[in-house]
């Protein structure tokens, strides 16, 4: 079994490259159980690598096998080697590339719209902190999302943080990037899609809000960083303004927070129209949504 024992192998040099600098259609993943959840979503891995002491443990043998089933190159690492490619403060000696790239928005939308039951997109503006936008995109797939579309400002997908944090949902759920918000805004209305934007000064909540309903099966969720919420220019396109309620003083929550627990909102909304089969909303109302002055 060959070791590589040297950082500067082309092969560590081009994990750590993946790390630092980001590659083009290519996701880094590290830990046992990163790896292993995206193997299980179906993600292709490129490279597999495994150190000495991760190699020689039952988990690791399984995962080197199963990585090379699946077509990857299976690289054993020494431990020293492994130590230098870690970004984790407890690294577990297990490394990988992942084939991924992000999809379109428009093409998002469009596999959105397909069929005749409620779904809902998570639109992301200026979610810069990767720990709260892998969060999100976890909370998405969980809780029934139809796509992730992130915006201008956002946190790249790609990102180690964000794959960490998503769990590898990011293999999970469709995942777009979208450079113009309010485009792709205008095409969803176009395509009567719901606007449905969160800001926690005005609007009504979350629980009141009358979607889906018999003139509007689809929607948007318009999600903003803390600091300076949903811009301008998407927010002449919102249908509808959202909150959450708070209590003791508590002026917000952070961004992704606040966003799993819309998510959470809207999902179960969609599966009560779904269960009613009724054409009604959850709340009984077949008129637009309500609009927060």
């Amino acid at each position: 079994m060959q070791v590589i024992e040297s950082a500067r192998n082309s092969a560590v040099r081009a994990y750590k490259e993946c790390v630092a600098r980001g590659k083009p259609g290519l996701v880094p993943l590290e830990g046992f159980r990163l790896v292993e959840d995206a193997l299980d979503a179906g993600a292709a891995l490129e490279a597999l690598y495994v150190a000495e002491e991760a190699a020689a443990s039952a988990a690791g043998r399984r995962l080197r096998e199963l990585a090379r089933k699946r077509g990857a190159d299976v690289i054993i690492i020494s431990d020293d080697v492994a130590k230098r490619m870690a970004d984790t403060q407890s690294p577990q000696g297990v490394f990988a590339t992942a084939a991924w790239a992000p999809l379109e928005g428009a093409s998002v939308l469009a596999e959105a719209a397909k069929g005749g039951e409620p779904s809902f997109i998570v639109l992301l503006d200026g979610i810069s902190d990767p720990g709260n936008l892998g969060t999100i995109v976890r909370a998405a797939a969980a809780l029934g999302a139809a796509g992730v579309v992130a915006g201008p400002g956002c946190a790249g997908f790609a990102n180690p943080k964000v794959v960490r944090a998503s769990m590898g949902s990011i293999f999970r759920i469709p995942a777009a990037r979208s450079d113009r918000l309010d485009d792709l805004a205008n095409q969803a209305r176009m395509c009567d899609y719901d606007i449905i934007v969160s800001d926690v000064r005005k609007g009504i909540s979350a629980d009141e809000l009358a979607w889906p309903r018999p003139d509007s099966m689809r929607a948007i969720l318009a999600v903003g960083s803390e600091a300076r919420g949903v811009s301008e220019a998407l927010c002449r396109y919102a249908t509808a303004w959202v909150k959450l309620d708070m209590s003791r003083d508590v002026e917000s929550l952070n961004a992704a927070s606040a966003a799993s627990i819309l998510i959470y909102i809207l999902s179960r909304k969609a599966a009560l129209w779904r269960s009613h089969g009724e054409g009604r909303s959850a709340q009984g109302s077949e008129t637009g949504p309500t609009r927060g002055e």
